[in-house]
């Protein structure tokens, strides 16, 4: 077996861990009803409730569908699934045993965090699903429904920055709950600080560095340069946020790579 079918091996084991969790079971139910919830909620009040952000077509109305699926629970679910990613199996004394197999420590490495970045991702396509569904039955026929793949891609692409920090923070700080404490952390005061600098127009440009402005920014950026009526198209921004994704995830990733190659593999840990 070369090192993809080692690293495939190690994707599958990883969906079923995490599948097995129930906490994130709970979660993706807790996703799709909030999502079901505001939906409903907007076509009793109607679509005009929206017209003071810039969106009152109803013809659009499953891009709000599906942004807002992807916002506090689909962040939450990758928190929870890379958090004890790597750290569980330290607790549970099976890192040990799995890297004892004929596998490097980086395919191990990489085959978790796929493996988890897969899963997530069949949340996040489980939610566009839902969000289109839900517009569809409730608002009635929609325009661009095209684009709904690059959506569900950008959607994917944002939210590998929460999932890679607390990836990390599971194999640097080796233990589930103060992995993803630390994460959740950093996702609350991201939020907060992005809610203060917002109002502060010479702070404009460091808002754009704090984690949760790309991630949360990205997938609407992407809608506003494909379909027309929804927002203001900002190509600048749009790069910004990529290029800013992508930096804080390969450093995030390089740090637990680091940290798994040149430290000792403890047993059981809790």
């Amino acid at each position: 077996m070369g090192a993809l079918g080692r690293v495939a091996v190690i994707i599958g084991y990883e969906w079923r861990r995490a599948i097995a969790k129930k906490k994130i079971l709970a979660l993706i139910i807790l996703a799709v009803t909030f999502q079901a919830l505001v939906m409903i909620a907007l076509s009793q009040v109607g679509t005009g409730v929206l017209s003071p952000y810039g969106f009152g077509m109803s013809s659009l109305i499953w891009i709000i569908g599906v942004l807002e699926g992807q916002g506090l629970f689909v962040q939450l679910i990758a928190i929870i699934a890379a958090g004890g990613s790597m750290s569980e199996e330290y607790e549970h004394g099976t890192a040990d045993i799995l890297l004892s197999k004929p596998i490097t420590r980086l395919e191990y490495l990489f085959g978790k965090f796929l493996g988890g970045f897969f899963l997530l991702a069949m949340v996040e396509a489980l939610t566009t699903v839902v969000g289109i569904i839900l517009s569809l039955l409730l608002f009635g026929a929609q325009n661009g429904l095209e684009f709904a793949p690059l959506m569900f891609l950008a959607i994917v692409y944002s939210s590998l920055v929460f999932f890679s920090l607390s990836f990390m923070c599971s194999e640097v700080f080796r233990g589930s709950t103060l992995a993803m404490l630390i994460a959740l952390g950093v996702f609350i005061a991201s939020i907060v600080i992005n809610g203060i600098l917002i109002y502060l127009p010479s702070m404009s440009d460091l808002i754009k560095v704090i984690p949760t402005w790309a991630a949360s920014s990205f997938p609407s950026l992407v809608m506003s340069k494909l379909v027309t009526g929804f927002g203001t198209a900002d190509t600048n921004a749009l790069v910004q946020a990529s290029i800013i994704i992508v930096v804080y995830a390969i450093i995030f990733v390089l740090i637990a790579a680091y940290r798994l190659v040149n430290s000792d593999v403890s047993k059981k840990t809790g």
